[in-house]
């Protein structure tokens, strides 16, 4: 037995090839003696006509009914229903022959040969059909010794042979689909895999980004309250370096999780009205320090402006020139760094060009292949002497594409390097500054009265240090249950809002939110804000917030001029 009918042996005919030919077959099979079953009766006249007949009625029914069940049955009777139709056939042949004594009806095992081949890849199943034939014949030609014996010998003989090659044909037909079928199994089982991998992937990630983000929220919370204490010239200096330590390693933390939800298909722009040179500007304002700090020039030089007015997502695009223009600085030792843009109107639409040019170390061209993927950076020495995700580029990629536009780069080492992006955005409708409110800060003191719902004691610590420095007034409540049970006490307007944790022992923030608005804590709080408090920040933990009744929210660590700014706002209501 060879390769071939082993691998037949082990794995079979697919069964969509056998039900896409046991079908056909038993139709032409029922079509075939049906008729056969009419002209036999009209036509004959031999006393043996009956006989046939009822061959062929009995042969006519079975093909019907393998037609009408083909699809249900398995692959191995499949295979066992076709060898089973061509036994039919040669039966109705060798009776025709036995009882006619006619030698023109040796034609009928000649055609049963041939169709053997062409429907046959089982070996054994082709022997015992050529086989039976034969051995038919044989026996019918000897026991009446008919005339042209040798006539027909030689046409069975060459049916036989066109049947062997047509055989081995389809044998090969067989294999080759076994092996792509296998080679598809495969293909899908590693996706399936891969994929399984990648989401497992996205969840320690995200879930390693709220473990992290809880216990950060306690130190940020704690140096910003410190900082905005009266301190010795050593302690601001010391606490103003703990605090650059924090936001740095929240840049990180950040950056994993933007990783995480870009993975997960969670990552959604804004839509806000802004101004492309105000927000250029800021960017040079943030990035002034730094770079006269190690002697670098920072020039931003505009272009065939056609429009400052866009709407899109500020955030994000000032994140893509953050990433660009840390990395410029960071990489740049003497000379400098230069932003070049401009923006084309196209319709309502505006693409912005951006070239980031600087000075620095450069970038090997075998590398640059590589350098828009995650964890990816020139080299390992790189991680050690500047420090580094490697994720910056990979999601500055990532936000250009999700912006309509693409990123690329070109380098020399030691000279320098330029990358490039474009985005699409929309044009702007009006000229007032959009973002203007953000330039003004907020009022030092926020009178409003809350209840802070939060189980962990070092951020329940924090927040009411927090609060009490923008003078706000809080109550505590150490979980969900706690929480109904205060405002079950409550007067009508005793709290202006809540700041509900999510991630709670005995009924969490989710659950608690939709007991306070199914009224469970009384109908007086029923409509009561309610801010979800969370380290949780991806879009599906944010949209869970909106789906249980929260109002708005704030992700861990917090952010001081946001909670000042989402204090405010439920203030005035």
């Amino acid at each position: 037995m060879n390769y071939n009918e082993v691998m037949l042996e082990a794995k079979g005919e697919p069964r969509a090839l056998l039900t896409q030919l046991l079908k056909p077959m038993a139709f032409a099979f029922f079509v075939l003696y049906a008729m056969l079953s009419l002209s036999h009766g009209l036509l004959l006249t031999a006393d043996f006509k009956w006989i046939l007949v009822a061959s062929a009625i009995v042969t006519t029914l079975y093909s019907l009914t393998l037609m009408l069940i083909a699809k249900r049955i398995s692959a191995e009777n499949q295979r066992l229903g076709i060898l089973s139709l061509l036994i039919f056939g040669a039966t109705n042949s060798l009776l025709h022959f036995w009882l006619s004594q006619s030698p023109e009806q040796a034609t009928n095992f000649v055609l049963v040969i041939l169709a053997s081949g062409i429907v046959l890849s089982n070996r054994r199943d082709w022997t015992t059909v050529v086989a039976c034939n034969w051995v038919g014949w044989f026996y019918v030609n000897l026991s009446a010794d008919m005339p042209m014996m040798l006539h027909f010998l030689f046409a069975l003989i060459m049916a036989t042979l066109l049947s062997w090659f047509a055989h081995l044909a389809r044998q090969k037909l067989i294999i080759k689909q076994v092996e792509l079928a296998q080679e598809r199994d495969n293909a899908v089982a590693h996706e399936l895999k891969a994929k399984a991998a990648s989401e497992a992937k996205s969840t320690f990630l995200a879930n390693m980004s709220h473990e992290i983000r809880t216990p950060m929220n306690g130190v940020i919370g704690v140096i910003d309250v410190i900082s905005r204490t009266n301190l010795a010239g050593n302690q601001a200096q010391l606490i103003e370096t703990a605090k650059r330590s924090a936001n740095s390693l929240m840049v990180i933390i950040n950056d994993i999780l933007d990783i995480s939800k870009i993975e997960a298909g969670e990552l959604s722009l804004e839509s806000i009205e802004f101004d492309i040179l105000k927000l250029i500007t800021e960017l040079r304002q943030d990035y002034k320090v730094q770079a006269e700090s190690k002697g670098l020039l920072f020039r931003i030089e505009p272009k065939s402006i056609e429009s400052n007015r866009v709407i899109g997502d500020p955030y994000r695009l000032k994140q893509v020139f953050n990433n660009l223009v840390s990395n410029a600085l960071k990489f740049t030792e003497n000379g400098g760094l230069t932003i070049k843009y401009n923006t084309v109107l196209a319709g309502d639409k505006v693409r912005l060009n951006v070239d980031v040019i600087d000075t620095g170390i450069g970038i090997d061209e075998n590398v640059i292949p590589h350098l828009f993927n995650p964890f990816s950076q020139a080299d390992s020495s790189t991680t050690r002497k500047f420090g580094g995700s490697g994720l910056g580029l990979a999601i500055t990629r990532q936000l250009c594409e999700l912006m309509g536009g693409e990123i690329s780069v070109t380098s020399t080492p030691g000279k320098g390097s330029t990358f490039s992006f474009f985005v699409m955005l929309v044009a702007g409708q009006n000229e007032a500054s959009s973002s203007s409110s953000h330039a003004q800060s907020l009022a030092s003191c926020v009178d409003v009265t809350l209840l802070l719902v939060e189980d962990n004691e070092i951020n329940m610590q924090v927040m009411l240090a927090v609060l009490d420095n923008l003078g706000c007034k809080a109550d505590v409540a150490r979980d969900g249950k706690e929480a109904l049970d205060i405002l079950l006490k409550t007067n009508m307007n005793a709290y202006d809002l809540i700041l509900m944790d999510c991630q709670m022992p005995t009924i969490d923030g989710f659950e608690a939110t939709r007991m306070i608005r199914a009224g469970k804590a009384g109908d007086n709080v029923k409509n009561i804000p309610i801010v979800a408090l969370t380290a949780d920040a991806m879009e599906s933990q944010k949209q869970k917030c909106f789906d249980a009744g929260m109002n708005d929210y704030l992700t861990k660590p917090i952010d001081v001029d946001v909670l000042k700014k989402v204090l405010e706002f439920y203030a005035k209501r």
